[in-house]
């Protein structure tokens, strides 16, 4: 899949914010290179990806961190929440026809279009 890539790197970002109190800029520049790399590498547009990080980071710079998350959780829950927004926000079932072909129309909708 095309976020695999993504998961790995995320994984690798909450191991080196482990045990920090808050987010710093300098942290936050290097976690959205990072999930700008691995946008940008499943074939995200560029233009879509400029606009997502730049949310992501209005969101998570200079944020306290949850008493229940660590930094890199905490910025982790905010790529997923605006990943899932970015993709629809809402899960949405493919009706196959019996007899292929199926025909799927995309549509664009959100504001990162």
């Amino acid at each position: 899949m095309a976020f695999e890539g993504l998961g790995s790197r995320l994984q690798e970002i909450t191991r080196k914010l482990r045990g920090k109190a808050r987010i710093t800029e300098g942290d936050l520049k290097e976690i959205l290179r990072e999930v700008k790399l691995a946008l940008l590498e499943a074939d995200v547009n560029y233009k879509i990806v400029k606009e997502f990080i730049s949310i992501i980071e209005e969101k998570a710079l200079g944020q306290d961190v949850l008493k229940s998350l660590t930094p890199g959780q905490q910025v982790i829950k905010i790529v997923k929440d605006e990943l899932v927004e970015l993709l629809g926000g809402t899960e949405s079932k493919i009706a196959f026809t019996p007899n292929p072909p199926s025909i799927i129309m995309l549509v664009r909708t959100s504001r990162f279009w």
